[in-house]
Parts: structure tokens; C-alpha cells; sequence
């Protein structure tokens, strides 16, 4: 073959190459884009579930205290940490509570605003953002673990074997 028609051969070739190369990177940006939307959705759902729980169980309930330490109970009981109560949960389970009462707390407020005593001003709750609370525990608590929080709510099933009688 004449080299001309090497040359020209060899220049297809290699832009063969690169469109291969350049929808390989396309694809591999793709993937990751899309797994970090599939675990933003999730870790939604997860916060939509997670708060709506603690909030439904602070309507519930108008005593602060029972209040706050029933959706904290419900949160670890749902996330499979314990099965009864608090106190199942090790001491170092205590910064996780610190950052999680003033969340309960403010739900609570939120269902049962406190009544303005007459002539003084209502006492806002010392969070009046429990969703901006929440996200700001996740923060923390990744930095801290290394690991999401809401990741906690991945439960590992072991595969079961199909039997058939």
C-alpha cells in the first residue's frame, strides 16, 4: 500500500481512538453523576422519613421530655440500633444524642408552640429550623464517622437460597 494511504489510514485510526477514549470519559462522568443522584434521592427519602417519624411521634405526645426521648427512641429503633430504649445505646452514642435532642426538641416546639404568657414575648425554640439542624448533624457525623449518617439505614440482607421442593 502506498504510504499516503498509510499515513491516511493511520489518522483514522487514531481519531477512532480518541472518540473511544472521549465517550469512555463521558460515560465513567456519567456514572458517577448519576450515583451521586441515586443516594442524594435516597438520603432524602431517608430524611423525609426519619424527621416525619420524629415529628408525628413530638405531635403525639405533649409532655417535652417524653416527647424528645420517645422520637429519639423511634430514630434508633427504626435505624435497628436498639430495641427498647436509650439506654441500650454505649456511652459513645452521646454526641449523636447531643446533636439529635435540640432537633427532637424542636419538633416538639413546633407541634406545641409554647402560649405566650400575657405581656411577655413568646421564647422562640432554640432551633427553629429542625430540617437545616438535621443536615448540619449530617455534617458532623460524616466528618466525624466517615461515613453519611444516613447510610446507617442500609441493612445488608444476606442472599437466601431458592428451594424448590
Amino acid at each position: 500500500m502506498p504510504a499516503a494511504a498509510d499515513s491516511l489510514i493511520a489518522r483514522l485510526q487514531a481519531d477512532c481512538t480518541a472518540a473511544e477514549t472521549a465517550e469512555r470519559q463521558v460515560r465513567a462522568s456519567l456514572e458517577v453523576q448519576i450515583r451521586e443522584a441515586e443516594r442524594a434521592r435516597t438520603f432524602a427519602w431517608r430524611r423525609l422519613s426519619a424527621l416525619s417519624d420524629m415529628a408525628r411521634v413530638a405531635a403525639l405526645e405533649p409532655d417535652r421530655e417524653l416527647a424528645v426521648e420517645r422520637q429519639l427512641e423511634a430514630l434508633f429503633r427504626d435505624i435497628g440500633w436498639i430495641e427498647t430504649g436509650l439506654s441500650e445505646l454505649g456511652d459513645g452514642a452521646r454526641p449523636l444524642l447531643d446533636w439529635l435532642r435540640p432537633i427532637a426538641e424542636a419538633l416538639h416546639a413546633g407541634a406545641h408552640p409554647a402560649e405566650p404568657v400575657e405581656g411577655e414575648a413568646a421564647e422562640p425554640p432554640v432551633i427553629a429550623d429542625p430540617i437545616a439542624a438535621f443536615r448540619a448533624f449530617e455534617a458532623w457525623y460524616e466528618a466525624e464517622r466517615g461515613e453519611p449518617f444516613l447510610q446507617v439505614f442500609d441493612r445488608y440482607v444476606p442472599p437466601t437460597p431458592v428451594v424448590e421442593f
